[in-house]
């Protein structure tokens, strides 16, 4: 685990798909590798293709990578989690 990915928690309370979610948007190959070996590619990819906080950049390479299409993805499917008072 990359401690510092995770400034705001504490180890104890990192849940899997929080730790994957955050090598997604920040981690580079090696911690994408060292997730997958943890969790296993199936669970990385459930992440991947159910989690809306991830980015759209960074969920398009993944696709790529996987020969997913990226449209199947919650990143691309759903509007973001933001706050908007004209809806």
């Amino acid at each position: 685990m990359r401690k510092e990915l995770f400034w705001d928690r504490l180890e104890q309370n990192i849940a899997p798909e929080i730790e994957i979610e955050r090598a997604i948007n920040f981690g580079g190959l090696d911690y994408i590798e060292e997730v997958q070996r943890k969790y296993g590619r199936a669970r990385f990819l459930d992440v991947l293709l159910k989690n809306r906080n991830l980015s759209k950049k960074a969920v398009n390479y993944w696709c790529l990578v996987f020969g997913i299409d990226r449209e199947k993805t919650a990143a691309f499917r759903n509007p973001p989690l933001i706050w908007s008072p004209y809806r």
